[in-house]
């Protein structure tokens, strides 16, 4: 493959470097070009050519003359910007309103910025990723279409056959392992690897040989990240699991640099390490498995054509729909691995990998936000219109040009968006800590840590916010006709310039009325949250895990412990989701379904109280009884008041039992988050693998003392392994925080909005005022009243608000009700006095800036504002 450096950057050199100098810098940056493309790939040394010439810009290196092109004039430059100071100065308020509500605009823009860029970055590094493809598998039905990440296992017979593939590789994810530390377990996921996978993937090495892996069937290749967690700073090579692998290398994570999500790999030959080759062949050889975990990738050789590719794999979809047979069409498509960040939305992709729909989220915020602040840049300038119209009209009749009149507009707008940005970057840095902790489930997705990279992106989106801000204003105030600017006959244009700051206004204050309502619903749903009855009593319970300690003993020192009322050992926490699965059948086999699972003893009615629509507890001793809610009668056509003692059959790993049902559960919601349309059931069984939590029920005025005890008595009967207590209630907040998350990020960027919307109303507020400030003094000449002034001034604004909010409430309201409410399982409502309330002070804050200008003006001696007419 004969790659080139960038052009673009080879003419930046050769542009301001010295003749001297040029010809030896670009051998030596080629070479180093030639060889990163080698050992890195060419996109990797790409990125380290462009950052060695841009470390060329130094005086050492620079001509001492530089030929600007010939559209860039730095007196002119230099004249704009000192202009665009001047205008700084002398309007201190117009550019405080800008500045602040850019910044406020910037710094919810620049954590997605950040996010944007090293969702970007993954994949990136790896040696000839231009060559490396990932193939997926489309299923289209009579039902619709599906697309999955995985692909069949069957792939590995036909894929070394393609003489336009240089390497293949098949994956398997879903394995898990643990280590042991301090007496606990850290679970570990893991991928089952082949040997082509470290030939195509070139993971950074951290110590020992990748390949020992493939060795034998017990070792395995660790990150990093885990080495520092379980060993520390000692060498993990040689150390040994807890189920016995052995530790033979360490590599870099994949954590924020690839789409794998990883933290050891193992041999994938352990598949057929009990069985023949034949026996391997006819069990795996199979189209079927194309949903099952398994992940295909190919390295293309450097002079095929991906055309020629597809076709074959067109052939082997053919062959599979045909195998299939099932009356669906199957196809298998070719997908850049360094296109899977930000991609196709695809079924069992990697944890950390997400689509273009994410992206689009974080988009829509930027432009949004910037949106908003250009308008107020708009407005304001709108309003200036008249004095700023004289100054540019006198600038024409000196020989300024269109062109100059929009560069100098354009370089205002740019100020204004660097001094927002160094303002943003100070809020940004103080609020990184918190905008991590919001941000949990897409945290693969953020660098906390800035580097030139990430800053160069923030100038430059700077820079392009303060041209989208000037955009309008620029070729507004180009248009204008010097003869015009300085005589009535500009004033004839009032009406469609007020009508166009009506509309910007207008826009701006819909947003920022629908913003407020977010964020005041959003609290109140939080509420409604936290009280929501889930068909069980949470308060007043301790619950800890087990961590494998034999509940007899818990059980036999609890009953010591007399400020205990009542205790239980389930495999669930509930409200927390958590539970298991099962098949199940009707008596008669004649239904078939799914259901959750979850176990618990007798004292599980006396603890946690479920509600019941029609039973009684459970029985000591009887572990073939089952509380089941509604869903799980329906799945068996059995109605509420047939239910009691109805047998099912439950089905798990081929072992059938034969269970009763004894009670149904009323309005039980075993996770709030999660879909509770699934049939469950809750069984009478202790003592099994199942049982994790003991849950006890207290007095809270005997809190202290109990927890006091717990962890007096736990060392005793569970060595070094930690006591980890929380109350029940805590831990189903918890449960909520993903969401709650969700919402306060969501909440901030509302908050943002109200600002910029604040902030231009003062400013138009302000404008408003000193350009009616002769007609106010002619009206308080004849007698007019500052009541009826005020009154006057807000006329607009509440005409305004009331179409405003006339938008804003149904947006609102469908919103929560289409794109909110059916993503919890909770049944939630949208508060009416909470909406009037949020209303009737979005007006008073609005209708109290205008009024409080009006006044202030109002105040004014008329004396004072004609004595020049």
């Amino acid at each position: 493959m004969n790659s080139q450096p960038p052009k673009y950057f080879t003419r930046l050199l050769k542009w301001f470097c010295h003749d001297s100098l040029f010809e030896e810098l670009q051998g030596d940056l080629e070479e180093s070009y030639i060889k990163n493309t080698n050992t890195r790939g060419e996109r990797k040394a790409r990125a380290i050519y462009r950052k060695e010439v841009l470390k060329m810009v130094r005086m050492s290196v620079i001509k001492s003359e530089l030929k600007l092109p010939k559209f860039i004039h730095t007196s002119l430059l230099k004249f704009h910007f000192l202009l665009a100071f001047r205008n700084q100065k002398r309007n201190k308020v117009f550019s405080a309103v800008n500045i602040f509500g850019l910044a406020a605009a910037l710094t919810i823009c620049l954590f997605a910025v950040n996010m944007i860029y090293t969702g970007y970055q993954y994949d990136k590094d790896f040696k000839d990723v231009d060559r490396l493809y990932r193939i997926t598998t489309s299923v289209e039905s009579p039902h619709g279409k599906t697309k999955w990440a995985t692909s069949s296992f069957a792939l590995k017979w036909y894929l070394n056959s393609i003489p336009q593939i240089e390497a293949s590789s098949i994956i398997l994810t879903n394995m898990y392992g643990y280590f042991e530390v301090n007496g606990q377990d850290i679970h570990i996921n893991g991928y089952p690897i082949d040997r082509e996978f470290l030939d195509m993937f070139n993971f950074e090495v951290i110590e020992g040989n990748p390949y020992d892996l493939f060795n034998d069937l017990q070792s395995v290749v660790i990150t990093d990240q885990l080495a520092q967690k379980v060993f520390g700073d000692k060498s993990a090579i040689g150390k040994q699991t807890k189920s016995g692998a052995i530790v033979r290398a360490v590599i870099k994570s994949p954590k924020k640099q690839s789409h794998f999500s990883f933290e050891f790999l193992s041999n994938i030959e352990f598949m057929g390490s009990r069985m023949s080759p034949e026996e391997f062949e006819s069990r795996l050889k199979r189209w079927q498995n194309y949903d099952q975990s398994y992940y295909s990738y190919i390295k293309l050789n450097q002079n095929s054509n991906i055309d020629q590719l597809e076709s074959h794999f067109e052939q082997l979809s053919n062959e599979m729909t045909s195998a299939m047979a099932d009356g669906n069409t199957y196809s298998m498509q070719l997908q850049p691995v360094s296109n899977i960040m930000f991609g196709k939305e695809l079924i069992a992709d990697h944890r950390h990998v997400y689509s273009r729909t994410a992206l689009i989220i974080l988009i829509t915020p930027i432009a949004l936000l910037i949106t908003l602040a250009s308008f107020n840049y708009t407005n304001l300038s709108i309003a200036r219109a008249i004095q700023r119209s004289k100054e540019i009209g006198i600038r024409k009749i000196n020989g300024s040009t269109r062109g100059q009149i929009i560069s100098q507009i354009l370089v205002e707008t740019v100020v204004f968006s660097l001094l927002a940005l160094v303002l943003a970057l100070c809020f940004y840095k103080y609020l990184v800590p918190f905008f991590e902790m919001y941000i949990s489930e897409f945290s693969a997705l953020f660098t906390s840590q800035l580097n030139v990279e990430i800053i160069t992106w923030f100038v430059c989106f700077s820079l392009l916010v303060g041209f989208i801000a000037g955009f309008l204003p620029s070729l507004y105030f180009s248009k204008i006709s010097p003869l015009a600017s300085i005589n009535e006959s500009f004033n004839k244009k009032g009406i469609r310039i007020s009508t166009l700051r009506k509309v910007f206004v207008g826009i701006q204050l819909t947003f920022s009325t629908f913003c407020i309502l977010f964020v005041v619903l959003s609290l109140n749903q939080k509420d409604q949250i936290l009280n929501t009855d889930l068909g069980f009593t949470s308060a007043d319970l301790i619950a800890f895990p087990l961590k494998k300690v034999d509940p007899k003993l818990i059980e036999a020192e609890l009953s010591k412990i007399p400020e205990i009322e009542n205790f239980s050992f389930t495999s669930i926490i509930p409200g927390t989701g958590g539970m298991s699965r099962r098949f199940g059948f009707s008596e008669n086999r004649m239904d078939t379904f799914s259901t959750r699972y979850a176990t618990t003893d007798e004292r599980f009615s006396q603890v946690y109280s479920p509600q019941l629509i029609i039973g009684s507890e459970f029985t000591e001793g009887l572990n073939n009884e089952i509380l089941v809610d509604e869903n799980f009668l329906a799945s068996i056509g059995v109605s509420t008041l047939d239910a009691l003692n109805t047998e099912v059959i439950i089905d798990h790993y081929d072992v059938e039992e034969k269970l009763r049902i004894v009670g149904v559960l009323d309005n039980y919601i075993y996770d709030g988050l999660e879909d509770n349309t699934l049939p469950l059931m809750i069984r009478n069984l202790k003592d099994t693998l199942l049982t994790r939590y003991a849950t006890i029920q207290i007095q809270p005025a005997n809190a202290d003392r109990v927890l006091s005890k717990l962890e007096s008595f736990w060392p005793n009967i569970a060595g070094d392994k930690a006591l980890e207590t929380e109350f029940v209630s805590d831990k189903i907040e918890r449960n909520y925080r993903p969401f709650f998350n969700m919402m306060n990020i969501l909440s901030i960027t509302g908050i943002s909005i109200v600002v910029i919307a604040l902030l231009g109303q003062f400013g138009m507020a302000l404008y408003a005022t000193q350009s009616r400030t002769k007609e106010i003094g002619i009206r308080k000449v004849l007698g007019a009243s500052i009541g009826s002034i005020i009154t006057l001034l807000s006329r607009g604004s509440f005409k305004t608000l009331f179409i405003s909010t006339l938008i804003a409430l149904p947006l609102v309201f469908l919103v929560f009700r289409e794109m909110i409410f059916p993503t919890i399982a909770i049944k939630l409502e949208i508060s009416t006095p909470h909406l009037l309330v949020t209303v009737i002070g979005t007006w008073a804050i609005v209708l109290g800036i205008v009024a409080h200008q009006s006044w202030r003006t109002g105040q004014v001696n008329p004396t004072e504002s004609l004595r020049n007419e």
